[in-house]
């Protein structure tokens, strides 16, 4: 049962970074009602893209969910690192939309929830742990 539950949440977490990563791709700094230079929106683009991947590792990882807990470790790092980089923003710039929050939410209290549920799995699947 943890380990279907796994699959979900990895599944409801790289559909999101899928959405919002293409999404980012196709639309550029356009996706966030935003404007800015061409340089502004291709590097929002490059960051979108770099969602979007995280988003398939994600999505690759869910038939063997239990097998892949350093792919789960540097994976949720990488995401860790962007929501302290997004709540150092907010400290400058103060609290931004509810989509933006919604991010800080799934950085910094989803994915490390995701990681340990997913070293969980992992260790009771291990052999020989029963």
């Amino acid at each position: 049962m943890e380990r279907l539950f796994l699959q979900i949440a990895t599944a409801f977490s790289a559909l999101v970074l899928l959405g919002l990563g293409l999404c980012g791709v196709a639309l550029g700094v356009q996706f966030l009602h935003g404007v800015g230079t061409i340089t502004v929106d291709n590097y929002f683009r490059l960051l979108s893209g770099m969602m979007a991947g995280m988003g398939f590792v994600l999505l690759a990882s869910i038939p063997h969910v239990e097998r892949y807990r350093e792919r789960f470790g540097i994976l949720t790092f990488m995401i860790m690192l962007g929501g302290l980089a997004e709540l150092y923003a907010v400290v400058l710039h103060g609290v931004p939309s509810v989509g933006a929050m919604f991010g800080l939410f799934m950085s910094l209290i989803y994915a490390p929830l995701l990681w340990l549920l997913q070293r969980h799995v992992a260790r009771r699947a291990a052999p020989g742990a029963h």
